[in-house]
């Protein structure tokens, strides 16, 4: 179980948040709460009331769909780029997939009811979370078709490569059994590709843990999924970060043209 910090904690920011001009975020460091999730921690499952949209820091999680025979196959990873209980933001009531913590770490947690009063009252919050959700539809389509045509290979170059991206970091915690439960591929498929990719230099993996020591070479390896989904991401997360750059140069115009002047900018519209 998720546990909720009992005082204010210092954090990597979720970037999502961090696209909120100054003003959203006074009330977002009032609502979203800072919480542990540990590793194995079932955030939220199909068919169940969800009742709280969840957003990593340094955590990463693994969104699956369950099937009847047990298995859950992977459809994305999600961390500090993004949220989770999209389609419960889009107006679900319950969830459709499970949330899993792939790797423990902090992030935020706030209720479904808050965000939604938030989004309704206008701002940049709801434009921000639409266009993360946007780019996590992306996601799920580009595995879907990663996984019916792409080697093992690939994909393993793939799930690592997006793993990094979301922990910021060389060294993934994960034994080849966690990769295989993602891809939904039998262990032996993960061990050999992985002993291929050690063998060209590009890592190295040893008592539950791989090492990246090639990046370049993973991405020469990986298929075009990974370059389509990652493009997608870093194009709307731009776009939150430049709407909140103008959000932010019309309050200060706006200060200087003082009260009695009247408003001729219009860089804050695109977020109503």
């Amino acid at each position: 179980m998720s546990t909720t910090a009992s005082h204010s904690i210092p954090m990597p920011q979720n970037l999502l948040l961090a696209a909120l001009p100054a003003a959203e975020w006074a009330w977002a460091g009032r609502n979203f709460k800072p919480i542990f999730m540990p590793l194995g921690n079932v955030l939220y499952e199909p068919s169940r009331l969800a009742n709280h949209i969840f957003l990593p820091t340094t955590s990463v999680l693994s969104v699956s769909c369950p099937m009847t025979d047990g298995r859950a196959d992977a459809l994305t990873l999600v961390g500090r780029e993004g949220f989770v209980s999209v389609e419960v933001f889009l107006g679900g009531g319950s969830a459709t997939c499970r949330a899993v913590v792939l790797s423990e770490g902090w992030g935020y947690r706030i209720r479904r009811e808050l965000l939604d009063q938030a989004c309704a009252q206008g701002g940049s919050m709801r434009s921000v979370l639409l266009r993360y959700a946007q780019s996590y539809i992306t996601q799920v389509g580009q595995t879907i078709s990663c996984n019916r045509h792409h080697s093992i290979v690939q994909q393993l170059c793939r799930w690592l490569l997006m793993f990094m991206d979301r922990q910021a970091s060389d060294q993934l915690p994960l034994t080849h059994e966690h990769i295989a439960e993602l891809m939904g591929v039998r262990r032996e498929s993960v061990t050999e590709a992985a002993r291929k990719l050690q063998i060209v230099g590009c890592i190295r993996y040893q008592r539950g843990h791989i090492w990246v020591i090639d990046r370049t070479g993973l991405e020469a390896r990986s298929c075009e999924c990974y370059r389509i989904a990652k493009r997608e991401t870093d194009r709307l997360l731009e776009m939150s970060r430049s709407a909140k750059i103008a959000i932010t140069q019309a309050a200060v115009d706006r200060v200087r043209r003082g009260p009695s002047e009247p408003s001729t900018r219009h860089a804050a519209s695109s977020f109503a």
